[in-house]
């Protein structure tokens, strides 16, 4: 993993490089989308169940626009994949509610065809060590890769397990127990900071820094997949 050597530790990662996303609510949904477009092997590990954060508000009444629940890429995505599965269908009506939010939005995002079997609800990360790489040539030095990531998790069945990444993207919102088995800050560890996913300032600044990560993460300073394109 890591692949080629970075010595100058430019912190980008070419696709198909492996990130974990840790939390499968607004920001984690969108974060696990916007890598797998970029054609990132992205896991997404989610402790409960999808939308976990927004549940003990699923019955109240959304505090944004509808249209503005998803980014225009989640849209995009969720509309494609309902017009394919229900051509008879009439288009897809945005959410009134919370509750609807996650059923007819992060819930079926998740089964899109970019991210399914990707969300893996009900597995709790307990904490996250580092990995050396093992160069093949031996004239190279460990130090000269980025160090992988074991996150260490429990799953839906209760047994302990691990997956190694190589960046990992922690989208919990202000909850985090966590336990980093490294100092911090560290080079391919990200974190999308604590602002409420249920405003629209909220919402637009964690897809703002969605956008920053991959940004760093592709080393392409004009990469905005919400961008409207140019026609």
């Amino acid at each position: 993993m890591n692949n080629p050597p970075k010595p100058d530790m430019d912190m980008t990662l070419d696709p198909p490089g492996s990130i974990a996303i840790v939390g499968a609510g607004t920001h984690g949904i969108e974060a696990g989308l916007y890598g797998r477009f970029l054609g990132y092997d992205v896991t997404v590990l989610e402790r409960g169940s999808i939308g976990n954060n927004m549940l003990n508000d699923s019955d109240a009444d959304l505090v944004v626009l509808p249209d503005q629940c998803l980014s225009p890429l989640a849209l995009s995505a969720v509309a494609t994949q309902h017009a394919a599965e229900h051509p008879e269908s009439g288009p897809l009506v945005h959410p009134a509610t919370v509750s609807a939010w996650i059923e007819e939005g992060l819930i079926p995002l998740s089964e899109s065809d970019l991210l399914r079997g990707r969300v893996k609800t009900d597995h709790l990360v307990t904490s996250i060590d580092t990995v050396p790489i093992e160069p093949e040539d031996e004239s190279e030095a460990s130090s000269d890769y980025p160090a992988d990531f074991l996150i260490h998790f429990t799953d839906s069945d209760g047994a302990e397990s691990n997956l190694r990444v190589e960046a990992v993207l922690i989208a919990t919102g202000s909850q985090c127990d966590i336990e980093f088995m490294f100092p911090l800050p560290c080079p391919y560890l990200h974190r999308i900071e604590s602002t409420s996913p249920h405003d629209a300032a909220g919402l637009i600044g964690g897809r703002r820094q969605i956008v920053e990560i991959y940004s760093q993460l592709a080393g392409r300073q004009d990469l905005d997949l919400y961008r409207p394109p140019r026609v």
